[in-house]
């Protein structure tokens, strides 16, 4: 009996010791298990700067790894892991630290410190875990944080000079502000106010449109966000230029107003040409003085009646000049009106330069052609409509500043026989025509550019006689011509704030012409030859203008500019020749030189005339 409760007392201590050691298994599997419950806690925590990393957010007992957790690091931040292995299954300790993809490891070490430094400043994920095999460790962690060191806000902004330093009370003009440390950069301002825009460059350079102001020196201010810096008086603000003092923009108006007028005054001159060919009474049915073009002349006669006192024309002339009968008889020339018409264009090519702005020469070319139609009214009236086109070109100065112009016009001619050598001629017409404008601005160093609308209303009198001495012809001879120029204004583009704004201006140019053509006819083996000489002088009575310009930003500000249409007084020089093979064909050539103050012009015509 003894030993049977002997045996059980030794039964019972053996199951309580099993007891207690399948309790303490579980409790450990307990504890395990929490510590992998708190482990998967862990992972949701987030540290974002050193200070919440050193406040004890990762460290652990007893656990054997921490997951990926993001964090948020600064580069040069400092990550230590202090570990001491508690428990731990296999026969080797092993441990490994991450962050942002870097690793340290640590091997047959119980405890120890891991470290790893931050590269890259920003969000990144910071793990560690146990290497030992087999069932997990325990492990103490301790994790800590030494922060990059600060650098502080460094220099503050410096401003030291702009690039240019200066420009218009209209602002609108790129400059550069120069210094240091820039980068950054909230605000600009000149004068206490803010720039139109900027834009930072580099540490020393900021790209700014300057504002308006008021004229003189001013302060430029640069915000960052290290503070402010103002460079003191280094940006000054000048009054825009008077325009009326710059001699391209004289030239230009000058010669807008001229050119309509010279382009008038050749339409004049065409279809006087032509009035004084219908003084003649051998008149072509076609005749042509441009440019050594040919066209047909007469099959019958037209014009007045020959002067009884021309005594160069011979009666076999004579006899072939008038009508025959189908019996070969002369028919006489009916003393009333012949209305066949007749056609004729004429044209001229003149170059020319005006050297009266020293800075701002230019050099002219001119074309002008005109066609017309004409008939015999009376006995003694020969009337007639034309047409006309003419472009012209002139460069201004040596910096590209120039001018292109066309204009086309009409105009109506008469020329009355009112005695014997006595002439009246008239010619009245209109024209129209548009200039390209492209001028230079050295200050905006680019073009301002714009086209003008042209009007011209035009007309000439004069009174010639001719007197006929053997082989010679003198017809002195007096003119009066009158132009009424309108030009539409017009406002630049291209020139930024230096655009100018043109206003219409006009001008009234009253002219008197007082001239003497001489000709001489020779025989020749070739044909009659006749040389001509004209010797002529022209005053401007009036031809004044008021040009208003503006800048275009500022219509308010008005300046003036007075000019004239065309030189006061110019002298006419011009040598012809024309041969005169037989009745049907000619050809003739005629050279002109204009002179004028600080000016002259050379004009060049040719003709053929043949007839069939």
């Amino acid at each position: 009996m003894a030993f049977f409760c002997h045996g059980t007392r030794a039964r019972l201590t053996r199951l309580k010791q099993a007891t207690s050691a399948a309790a303490r298994a579980v409790s450990r599997a307990i504890v395990l298990f929490v510590l992998v419950q708190a482990l998967g806690a862990g992972a949701a925590l987030a540290a974002t700067t050193c200070a919440d990393i050193n406040a004890g957010t990762f460290n652990v007992s007893g656990a054997d790894h921490q997951s990926d957790t993001t964090v948020s690091l600064t580069a040069g931040d400092i990550i230590k892991l202090n570990y001491t292995f508690v428990v731990d299954t296999t026969l080797f300790y092993g441990i490994e630290l991450g962050v942002g993809g870097h690793y340290a490891d640590g091997s047959s070490a119980a405890s120890g410190t891991l470290q790893v430094t931050v590269t890259v400043t920003g969000t990144q994920t910071f793990s560690w875990r146990s290497l030992s095999e087999g069932l997990p460790s325990q492990i103490d962690v301790t994790v800590t944080c030494t922060a990059a060191p600060n650098p502080g806000p460094g220099p503050g902004p410096v401003v030291t000079s702009t690039n240019p330093a200066s420009g218009p009370i209209a602002g609108q003009q790129t400059t550069i502000v120069i210094g240091l440390n820039l980068t950054g950069a909230t605000s600009v301002k000149f004068g206490g106010v803010n720039v139109l825009g900027f834009t930072v460059l580099s540490a020393t350079q900021i790209s700014v449109v300057t504002p308006p102001h008021a004229a003189g020196a001013v302060d430029v201010t640069v915000t960052t966000p290290l503070g402010s810096a103002t460079g003191t008086a280094i940006y000054r603000y000048a009054a825009m230029p008077d325009p009326t003092l710059d001699p391209t923009v004289k030239a230009m108006v000058d010669f807008q107003v001229h050119t309509v007028q010279v382009m008038g005054q050749q339409q004049i001159d065409n279809v006087q040409d032509r009035l004084i060919e219908l003084h003649n009474d051998d008149v072509p049915l076609v005749s042509n003085r441009a440019s050594f073009a040919q066209m047909p002349v007469p099959q019958r006669q037209s014009g007045l009646p020959a002067d009884a006192g021309d005594r160069t024309v011979s009666a076999s002339d004579v006899a072939q000049a008038r009508p025959k009968s189908r019996d070969e008889q002369a028919v006489p020339v009916p003393a009333g009106s012949d209305s066949s018409l007749r056609y004729w264009t004429a044209g001229a090519l003149q170059f020319g330069r005006d050297t009266t702005y020293a800075d701002a020469k230019y050099n002219v070319s001119s074309t002008g052609l005109t066609a017309g139609v004409d008939s015999r009214l009376s006995r003694n009236l020969k009337a007639g409509v034309a047409v006309g086109f003419g472009i012209d070109h002139a460069t201004i100065g040596s910096d590209g500043s120039h001018i292109n112009a066309n204009v086309w016009s009409t105009q109506a001619y008469a020329s009355y026989r009112v005695a014997p050598h006595w002439f009246i001629d008239a010619v009245l017409g209109y024209a129209v025509g548009r200039l390209g404008n492209y001028r230079y601005d050295t200050s905006a160093q680019a073009f301002g550019s714009g086209h003008r609308g042209a009007n011209d209303l035009f007309g000439s009198l004069s009174v010639s006689h001719e007197t006929k001495v053997g082989r010679w012809k003198i017809a002195p001879y007096a003119r009066l011509d009158l132009q009424w120029i309108r030009l539409d204004g017009y406002v630049e583009t291209g020139a930024g704030v230096y655009n100018l704004a043109f206003d219409q201006t006009s001008a009234v140019d009253l002219a008197g012409v007082l001239g003497t053509r001489f000709s001489h006819v020779t025989d020749t083996s070739a044909g009659a030859l006749k040389s001509s000489f004209e010797l002529a002088y022209r005053r401007s009575l009036s031809g004044s203008y008021a040009q208003a310009i503006a800048y275009s930003f500022d219509p308010t500000t008005i300046y003036s500019l007075f000019g004239s249409a065309e030189k006061r007084d110019q002298a006419l020089l011009g040598l012809g020749f024309e041969l005169q093979v037989n009745r049907s064909v000619s050809l003739g050539i005629q050279l002109d030189e204009l002179i004028a103050q600080n000016a002259r012009s050379e004009r060049g015509r040719a003709h053929v005339r043949i007839g069939f």
